[in-house]
Formats: structure tokens, C-alpha cells, sequence
């Protein structure tokens, strides 16, 4: 059975310098690294994920799926890629949608953005080392 745990939560924001500089004043925080991730996403990391305790990360993220107002998006991770492929799977299956292709990520991550049987937005990621 594959363990799932929340991983990340994803804070949508229209205007990621003001949400950035928000986050900064209200916490902060001086370390959010950027990320450009394409086709149109950007993601500054408030907390990044410690996955050896299961502590999920925190990111403002800018991009087509996610609409500011709708709240924070959970990202739960599945311990494998077969895991999250199965997951989809049932999600179409139980009257869910997957809202934009899976993504590899590069780095043995990947991550995709679904929609449950309810239409509340979810995020699922899985991680397998990379060979080499």
C-alpha cells in the first residue's frame, strides 16, 4: 500500500512580486528562492519540503491551474511512479480530472495537478532516484 503524506502546499498568487514581498514582510522570511518551471509556471519556495520527516514544503506558485481565491492546493506525494499512474487512473475513473499532463520534473520528481471527485484542486507527486 503506498504511503501518502502532504508534501507541499501551493499558494496561488496572480502577482508573485507583491504575494513574495507579503510573505516576506508577514514572516520574514529572506531566503524564497525562484523557479521558472515551463510552460508558464513560477514557484518562490517559503519552506522547502524535508521529505526524510515527511515535512511538507511551502511555495507561492503563479501559474494557468492555479487561481487566487480558490485556497492553497495540497500536493500529496506517493512513494512511487507506478503508485502515482495508478492514482490517476482512479481519479478519472471515480469522476475526478486530471488537469494538465504529468510532468518529470528532471530531477526524479514528477508532479501533476488534478482536480477529486468534488471538484476541489489537488497536486500528486512521486519520487524515484535517478540511475547513474
Amino acid at each position: 500500500m503506498p504511503k501518502l503524506y502532504p508534501s507541499w502546499i501551493e499558494i496561488p498568487v496572480a502577482d508573485m512580486d507583491r504575494a513574495l514581498a507579503f510573505y516576506r514582510a508577514v514572516f520574514g522570511l529572506v531566503d524564497t528562492p525562484l523557479v521558472d518551471e515551463p510552460p508558464d509556471m513560477r514557484i518562490a519556495v517559503l519552506l522547502p519540503s524535508e521529505k526524510e520527516f515527511r515535512s511538507p514544503g511551502v511555495s507561492l506558485v503563479r501559474s494557468a491551474l492555479h487561481r487566487p481565491g480558490d485556497g492553497p492546493i495540497v500536493n500529496f506525494h506517493l512513494d512511487r511512479h507506478a503508485d502515482l499512474e495508478s492514482a490517476l487512473e482512479r481519479i478519472v475513473a471515480l469522476g475526478g480530472e486530471v488537469r494538465a499532463p504529468l510532468v518529470d520534473m528532471g530531477d526524479g520528481v514528477r508532479y501533476v495537478n488534478v482536480r477529486d471527485s468534488e471538484g476541489n484542486p489537488l497536486a500528486l507527486s512521486s519520487y524515484e532516484e535517478l540511475a547513474g
